[in-house]
């Protein structure tokens, strides 16, 4: 049964990679690293800004 969890974890994990699930968070550690003053985007503010990029740049991805 260990390897079954272990395998729904990886897929479980690959999908969410895959689909942005922790770019947020990413994007949080980043600017704290290389940002303290500035305060962060919201997430909603985030995704709204990610989402008009890739419209702009059409190129920068596969779909």
């Amino acid at each position: 049964m260990d390897v079954l969890r272990r395998g729904s974890d990886a897929v479980r994990w690959y999908v969410g990679a895959m689909m942005g699930d922790s770019d947020y968070q990413r994007y949080l550690a980043h600017h704290r690293a290389h940002h303290p003053a500035d305060v962060p985007m919201t997430e909603r503010d985030y995704w709204r800004t990610r989402y008009r990029d890739q419209d702009r740049n059409p190129q920068g991805r596969c779909c």
